[in-house]
């Protein structure tokens, strides 16, 4: 019965049905009507036009759809107007600046791979090696290592042996990152030698320390510690059987732990094993984000404490600030994809500087001159470092946010800030004290003042970085203006400095060697352009 006829669906009673095609895209175009001739509309027939047609056949479509169809290709349409700036109300620019687009990478010091790209230095990229790891001495060493038959670290632990392993840890290895308390150490490592090698975390320690004082040598009069000697071999031994113990630390989130990781990560970086060592830096940063005195940490946490707490709360800052800075310039060098922070992000910094030990309550025989003498020389290093370190990142953020001017060019505008930074840098070399004091000749360098000098020359190397490129890679015209010659000289002077003043360290394991290695190499290239 009709009664029972299901009702004609709402888009044919809204839309009459004309037809069930849209127009071809030169007539949507022209906003005229398409008779939809195959292959050819009369319209595009008539004038010889290309007639595109959509190739989906829209005749199964109801009215509705046909209708909403209709108007996406009208937006489409519009948006296409726009774009190709027809009826477009140009804003005026008069009185704005036009600013270059310049690539603002280039203020920094960049790349190896980088630098190869330079015009003047393609050529050598043809006789490179392609690398068939993007880590050598990653795996393939540690399996070598494990494979061949190891030294027995247990038997090295004896007192006498162990007494000058822990003195090389202290005198050329902690004196660089202080983030142990030298007297609690050694009586560790004396009790460890004493009961014997256990699982604790105090063997693991213990390991650790004799593994970098078995593999630390003084930066002068000593010879290269190489990888088939048995000095060699004797630190691998207790690095793997520190490793073992390692993984017991997992997870406990203590002062200890993270210590253990750290030290892991120094030895690793010492053997050039730079991908295991940003994972053990990592891990030991992980550890360091449940400390109470970094949760809580505000400017009158200190005074709450106790000695002990105070003496606790000092070492949980300097191993995170250790850790920290470690990740970072492993991070940047290993060129590992970005989260946190940047190169030049001075956001990231932890709040504050590190707190030295204090002994107030320590009756002075309890600490010999010796471990005094080192600990505040550790002390004043590693909060110099920390200070250059963060001169440099201010420095770089400001060069990076710098603004055109009238002169519509970067680099000129840079000029302006030169003075400025050079005088933040001679301030920061009159504060330092007199043994650490850059103005004694190289070659008395030990070796705190020789890391102080090449960092200062990572700062230099920044600052006039702008000015070398632009006299390698910019325009011939460039070379009219002698304010930017005279900066470029300057800068090509750091960087013949740098592969002077860095040579004693070519021969020398430390945590810093590969980072060394990098930077004369760009140095040398940029010589080389």
């Amino acid at each position: 019965p009709d009664s029972q006829k299901r009702p004609a669906p709402r888009g044919f009673a809204a839309y009459p049905r004309k037809r069930a095609v849209t127009a071809c895209q030169v007539c949507r175009a022209r906003r005229t009507k398409c008779d939809n001739l195959k292959p050819s509309c009369s319209f595009c027939l008539k004038v010889g036009a290309k007639c595109i047609q959509s190739s989906v056949d829209l005749s199964s479509y109801d009215p509705a759809s046909l209708q909403i169809l209709q108007r996406l290709d009208d937006l489409e349409q519009l948006v296409r107007d726009i774009g190709g700036g027809q009826n477009v109300v140009q804003a005026p620019t008069e009185g704005i600046p036009k600013r270059e687009s310049f690539d603002r990478s280039r203020l920094t010091p960049c790349s190896i791979d980088q630098i190869l790209d330079w015009s003047s230095l393609k050529s050598l990229r043809g006789q490179r090696q392609p690398n068939e790891h993007a880590f050598p001495c990653t795996n393939s060493a540690v399996v070598q290592m494990t494979t061949t038959s190891p030294m027995s670290g247990h038997d090295e632990l004896e007192p006498h042996r162990t007494r000058r392993l822990v003195d090389n840890f202290f005198n050329y290895v902690h004196v660089k990152n202080p983030v142990l308390d030298e007297q609690g150490t050694r009586q560790i490592v004396s009790r460890v030698c004493m009961h014997g090698i256990d699982w604790s975390p105090e063997a693991c320690l213990t390991l650790l320390v004799c593994a970098l004082g078995t593999i630390a040598t003084p930066l002068l009069g000593c010879s290269y510690v190489v990888r088939d000697s048995d000095t060699y071999r004797t630190a691998e031994s207790f690095f793997l059987a520190s490793k073992k113990r390692l993984g017991m630390l997992l997870g406990s989130s203590s002062l200890i732990e993270a210590q253990c990781m750290f030290l892991a990560g120094v030895y690793t970086m010492c053997t050039f094993q730079r991908l295991p060592a940003w994972r053990f830096f990592m891990q030991s940063l992980a550890c360091c984000q449940t400390f109470e005195s970094l949760k809580a940490f505000r400017q009158d946490y200190g005074e709450q404490l106790d000695e002990d707490g105070r003496r606790s709360a000092a070492a949980e800052q300097a191993i995170y600030w250790s850790a920290w800075k470690s990740e970072r310039e492993i991070h940047h060098e290993l060129g590992l994809p970005g989260y946190l922070f940047s190169e030049i992000d001075i956001t990231g910094y932890p709040p504050f500087y590190p707190t030295p030990p204090r002994h107030e309550d320590q009756p002075p025989s309890i600490i010999s001159p010796d471990t005094e003498r080192r600990e505040h020389a550790s002390w004043y290093f590693y909060l110099s470092e920390i200070s250059l370190l963060r001169l440099r990142r201010r420095m770089a953020r400001e060069i990076q946010d710098i603004e055109p001017h009238n002169s519509n060019d970067l680099v000129t505008d840079l000029t302006k800030l030169v003075a400025d930074h050079e005088r933040q840098i001679l301030d920061w070399i009159n504060a330092l004290p007199e043994h650490l004091s850059i103005n004694a000749p190289p070659e008395e360098d030990e070796i705190c003042r020789f890391v102080l000098r090449g960092h200062l020359i990572d700062v230099y190397e920044m600052l006039y970085w702008p000015f070398v490129d632009r006299g390698i890679n910019g325009p011939a015209s460039c070379d009219d203006d002698p304010l930017l010659a005279e900066l470029a000289t300057k800068g090509l002077r750091y960087h013949v400095e740098r592969i002077i003043v860095n040579r004693p360290g070519f021969q020398h394991r430390h945590h810093g060697t590969f980072g060394m290695i990098v930077s004369c190499t760009r140095s040398a290239l940029v010589l080389l352009a």
